[in-house]
């Protein structure tokens, strides 16, 4: 069975990284994609860029709340 991952939200990695907190607290798999890094290992780094954070499609709902959520106490 093929599991499609969905874009959940773009930012700074401090950003992504609590969020991904608050995910992992609720067993939400995920997974960040670190831009930087990427464009580093393929010989286009840039100063900066925004990084991606991704779920599996069947826990999007699930997890667009909680970034609702993190989002509205900040």
């Amino acid at each position: 069975m093929e599991r499609k991952i969905k874009l959940l939200h773009v930012g700074s990695m401090i950003t992504l990284k609590i969020l991904q907190s608050y995910l992992d607290n609720k067993k939400i798999e995920n997974m960040i994609k670190n831009i930087f890094a990427s464009n580093i290992t393929v010989g286009i780094g840039k100063s900066y860029s925004s990084d991606e954070l991704y779920v599996f499609e069947k826990d999007f709902e699930e997890a667009k709340n909680i970034l609702d959520l993190f989002l509205n106490e900040k």
